[in-house]
């Protein structure tokens, strides 16, 4: 019973400490184009920008894409080759999500 009491007290402590805490100082926004009211939210030219400098495409490097990331690194044979041991079965179990990601990515 002393514990449910304590336990009550120490949430309404919370709350109290919560509800008398200034406010948190509001971020400024820098980019003007985003404070603007648009009627057509297409109309935004941060949103314009953001599409025409998006260049990602989807390749057959996602496929394997860890077990293939170990060659990049300069580590010794021995230890990449007992690294597949722990990326081989990764990448296996995410084959499918790669896959769903190259026929329905942009």
């Amino acid at each position: 019973m002393r514990s449910k009491r304590a336990i009550g007290l120490a949430f309404w402590v919370m709350v109290a400490a919560l509800a008398l805490t200034p406010p948190a100082a509001g971020a400024e926004v820098i980019d003007t184009p985003l404070r603007k009211d648009f009627p057509n939210p297409s109309d935004n030219p941060a949103l314009q920008q953001w599409r025409e400098g998006r260049t990602w495409r989807y390749s057959t490097e996602y496929l394997f894409g860890t077990t293939r990331g170990l060659g990049d690194y300069n580590i010794p044979v021995f230890c990449e080759r007992a690294a597949w041991i722990v990326t081989v079965p990764f990448d296996i179990a995410n084959l499918p999500f790669a896959a769903l990601a190259g026929l329905f990515g942009d």
